[in-house]
């Protein structure tokens, strides 16, 4: 499949230009229409029948080993970002004398999260340093720490950190890594079990382009041999067909054991949906095409006196500024001209993506 053949299944293109991923990604009609069916079913013929459930979860799993080139087990459905991360730190159990490192400039949601759920001492480093972020982790790691939480992607300067790097020196330490994906993943390409990583997570409303509600966590082979396996509610075990409940259920294989409780199936079917388009366009080819309107629109609009940050090895994401005319004000012309961006730390961002055409990059460019 070819990206240019599948654009016809964003309505949201025929009346915005829209540069807004990193905030939220529009749903493709194939995600609407299959959610649509799911949810008339559930309503006309009541709980949908439990191998049909099952069946979406484990086509999730397939989409997820596809896309991220990895173990299908190694997956399970999150309702968001957060969660993830929860899960993580509940799995590795950071005791109160030990200590976790965090991005100092993450988006706040996971830091506060983390602030009000975990036992440890929170150490936190900057990823928008001139100082590579490895000498940075050395100075604040001990014999104490447990974990690194960072984001693949920044949200706001789509600074991408050297994951290899960072993998690699937590791993000679026998420190967890907790890596935030929902900035990179759909955008950029990534495999997992070649990465090193132990935990990634992501929400997949924003580069996914699926339904809020809807993630995923992966959690590494590794993993299960330094801490030990649990269920974190009754759906972290086997039940079966859910027709006998006397039965002494063992804990699920992999990362299922995570999913703890109830899961949305509206938001799981949408999300394996958007999953197969990824899948038939192939990430190679979406990355290809995210950084190079990226590179076309940067080169443009500098030239036109627009200030951007620059990062050596960035995403898809553009925060740019004017030096002449007030960032509220060009955000609020933009918006008048049906173009959506979001405004951050008095910079507008845009992002770059599959949906997205060289004709509506230069549309932006001659607007701006």
């Amino acid at each position: 499949m070819n990206i240019a053949d599948v654009r016809d299944i964003f309505p949201v293109k025929k009346n915005y230009l829209y540069f807004n991923f990193a905030a939220d990604g529009p749903l493709p009609t194939t995600s609407k229409a299959a959610m649509i069916d799911a949810l008339e079913e559930c309503s006309e013929k009541g709980l949908m029948a439990v191998p049909k459930q099952i069946a979406v979860y484990e086509n999730l799993r397939d989409e997820l080993s596809i896309l991220f080139k990895s173990k299908r087990e190694n997956f399970a459905f999150t309702k968001n970002t957060s969660e993830g991360v929860l899960l993580a730190l509940l799995a590795i159990d950071i005791k109160e004398d030990e200590n976790y490192i965090a991005a100092a400039d993450a988006f706040p949601t996971t830091i506060k999260m983390m602030e009000n759920n975990c036992k440890g001492q929170m150490r936190l480093v900057k990823m928008n340093d001139p100082e590579p972020l490895q000498d940075r982790l050395l100075k604040v790691i001990d014999k104490k720490t447990r974990a690194i939480v960072l984001d693949w992607v920044h949200f706001f300067t789509g600074k991408v950190i050297p994951l290899e790097a960072i993998t690699q020196l937590a791993r000679e330490r026998n420190i967890f890594t907790i890596i935030d994906g929902i900035q990179g993943a759909g955008a950029l390409k990534l495999e997992l079990d070649a990465g090193g990583i132990d935990f990634f997570v992501s929400g997949c409303h924003k580069w996914l382009l699926s339904p809020q509600g809807s993630g995923f966590i992966y959690a590494a082979d590794r993993v299960w041999k330094r801490i030990q396996r649990r269920a974190f509610g009754w759906l972290g075990y086997d039940w079966g067909d859910f027709s006998d409940f006397d039965i002494e259920p063992q804990l699920r294989e992999g990362a299922a054991v995570m999913e703890y409780g109830t899961r949305s199936y509206s938001a799981a079917v949408g999300l394996v949906e958007s999953l197969r388009l990824f899948n038939a366009l192939g990430i190679d080819a979406i990355e290809r095409h995210n950084l190079e309107l990226r590179k076309l629109f940067v080169e443009q609009i500098t030239g036109k006196g627009y200030e951007t940050i620059f990062n050596e090895k960035s995403s898809p994401i553009v925060p740019f500024k004017s030096a002449v005319v007030d960032t509220l004000s060009l955000k609020k012309r933009l918006e008048e001209n049906k173009v959506v961006v979001s405004l951050r730390n008095g910079y507008i961002r845009a992002g770059f993506h599959l949906m997205t055409d060289r004709e509506e990059v230069e549309k932006f460019i001659d607007l701006l």
